[in-house]
């Protein structure tokens, strides 16, 4: 699974996901404050029978004419009874810090309810009811709910990831086939370019053609050797192994800019070169892909008659050309894979893309000074490549 497949499961995921996780909350939310609601209610109705009781005994000693005896097991629910100065006389309450000018005492810790009964019977002027469950209650309520969206997340994530596969799974199958195709195509390309360059440079010797006629098939060659490029770093990058060797960067930019030489006279461009020798370490393959991605943009977007200035000092690279430019917000834009900075110049939008990823492999640092309508600057900072 390629870098962008991924980006594209792990989105699809996130929003399947958190789009579940916001509609499980809201159910949650609802559920949790109807449980809580009939809790309370039940918890009231719990607490005046309790206190109903409690009452009901209380009068029934005192129509006897016998003394009353608490008896805490009677009761569903924890008691108090106090006399006219708040004194408490009997009960088996946790909390007894009452303040019985309130009628309901609800706390985090407990709820309690306050009855003042009209006239004192046996001493008893206040019953108080306690109910320590609702809090207790309310907290494995919510321990549950956070349990269920757990284990329900995982399940929607796993669904969510069998989907976004099965889902993927054709147009995976044809990326596949097409990235077979460009692989075989781009194997199938490099032979007849080759021949033709070949060729073109036997016939120029033996001067068996028009020179006219052998630049149009040179310069044709070189851009379809250019496009084999770049198709192979798509296709064979991950397969081609790295074989970092010491070189001076100078000659393999004028080897370089010789290559182009005929391309940028075709449309009229000078390149001109300002370089010093510069002995640096990396895989000469990669090094290509660098500059020729460089050269090739610079001549291919630069205006008619203009000029491409190479110059290589102090291990600082630089491509100066003066063509359509590159805005100031797109330049953040423009490293990215299949984004062009015009439609006139053609190509596959991915030159950059390979600058850009050749750079952070070998820790090139990598800048653009651009501005549109006047032409743009590349700059390579090689410095940590130079070190023996």
């Amino acid at each position: 699974m390629n870098r962008e497949e991924k980006r594209a499961l792990f989105s699809f995921l996130a929003i399947y996901t958190l789009s579940a996780l916001v509609l499980m909350g809201i159910i949650a939310v609802l559920y949790y404050n109807k449980a809580v609601s009939e809790a309370k209610d039940i918890c009231k109705n719990d607490l005046r029978s309790t206190l109903l009781m409690v009452e009901m005994d209380l009068r029934k000693a005192a129509m006897e004419d016998r003394p009353f005896h608490f008896t805490p097991s009677r009761y569903k629910l924890h008691t108090g009874l106090f006399d006219t100065s708040r004194r408490q006389l009997s009960g088996n309450l946790h909390y007894t810090d009452i303040d019985f000018n309130r009628t309901m005492i609800v706390k985090p810790q407990y709820v309690q309810i306050i009855k003042k009964l009209d006239e004192p019977v046996l001493g008893v002027r206040y019953l108080v009811a306690e109910d320590i469950r609702l809090p207790l209650q309310q907290h494995q309520l919510k321990l549950l709910i956070a349990l269920t969206i757990f284990i329900s997340m995982l399940f929607v994530a796993f669904i969510g990831y069998w989907l976004s596969r099965l889902l993927l799974k054709p147009v995976r199958k044809r990326i596949e086939e097409l990235d077979r195709f460009i692989k075989d195509t781009t194997h199938e390309i490099n032979t007849p370019v080759t021949a033709l360059l070949m060729s073109v440079s036997a016939l120029r010797k033996k001067g068996c053609a028009e020179e006219k006629l052998l630049s149009h098939i040179s310069i044709s060659s070189k851009q379809i050797a250019t496009i084999y490029n770049t198709l192979s770093h798509i296709s064979f990058e991950s397969h081609i192994p790295k074989n970092p060797v010491r070189f001076d960067l100078k000659k393999e930019l004028q080897k370089t800019v010789a290559f182009f030489k005929e391309i940028a006279e075709s449309k009229k461009i000078r390149l001109l070169t300002e370089m010093e020798s510069t002995y640096m370490t990396m895989d000469k393959n990669d090094l290509r892909k660098l500059i020729n991605n460089l050269l090739s943009n610079a001549v291919k977007y630069s205006f008619p008659e203009t000029a491409v200035t190479i110059t290589l000092k102090e291990g600082r690279l630089s491509v100066k050309d003066e063509g359509i430019g590159i805005d100031e917000t797109e330049k953040a834009e423009i490293l990215k894979r299949y984004k062009r900075a015009s439609e006139i110049g053609g190509g596959f939008g991915i030159g950059l893309d390979i600058v850009n990823t050749i750079c952070k492999a070998y820790g090139i640092t990598l800048q653009i000074n651009s501005q549109k309508g006047k032409g743009s600057e590349f700059i390579l900072d090689f410095s940590n490549l130079m070190k023996s």
